[in-house]
């Protein structure tokens, strides 16, 4: 089991850079833990949550372009599907009360609509409308969310369900990391950003 879990992580090493640079986050997603690193020192480090067995958080590095305060969350349509699709036949009223809003489709410039003028029950195939949650309390990304553009869509967030930072196995997400007092993560990684700056 040991030779196995070695080679498992040798495999999960090769698909990362070389060097990662003086300044990096790294995150354990098998030890639900991130790491902020300065000059070769561990300056911050703190909990996460990363994807359930089904929504694996892929390995891959790249950089951190900009931080969000209080987005918004456009739901992809496979989880508009798996997760409020069964939700919205018997309760249309179920986007409002959690601040999302129904668009007509992904274009830009898709109307929104009701979501009692929809027939929910009549949906098959691919999801067709786009469902946007507004920033507040109830929004899944949290209060903040940092951005590294990359082709799995996967960026490191905030979350309204903190209680599971309390728990030992903190495999929740999407797919996407959840960090831990993200505020207070966010000040230390801009404080380092601007005394770079400064040098």
């Amino acid at each position: 089991n040991r030779i196995k879990q070695i080679i498992v992580n040798m495999e999960r090493w090769r698909w990362l850079p070389s060097d990662l640079g003086a300044r990096h986050v790294l995150v354990n997603t098998a030890g639900f833990e991130l790491f902020l690193v300065d000059g070769g020192r561990v300056v911050d480090r703190r909990r996460v949550i990363v994807g359930k067995p089904f929504h694996e958080t892929p390995m891959f590095s790249d950089r951190i372009g900009y931080a969000e305060f209080n987005p918004t969350w456009t739901v992809s349509a496979d989880i508009a599907k798996a997760e409020l699709l069964p939700k919205l036949p018997e309760d249309p009223s179920y986007l409002e009360r959690n601040d999302y809003v129904l668009y007509s489709g992904w274009g830009e410039g898709a109307p929104q609509i009701d979501p009692y003028s929809v027939d929910w029950n009549g949906i098959a195939g691919k999801f067709p409308f786009r469902i946007v949650q507004q920033p507040g309390a109830k929004n899944a990304l949290g209060v903040v969310k940092f951005m590294f553009p990359n082709k799995f869509n996967i960026y490191l967030h905030d979350t309204p369900t903190r209680q599971l930072f309390a728990k030992t196995g903190r495999a929740f997400s999407h797919g996407c990391i959840r960090v831990n007092k993200p505020l207070e993560f966010a000040e230390k990684l801009l404080r380092l950003d601007q005394n770079m700056s400064r040098a």
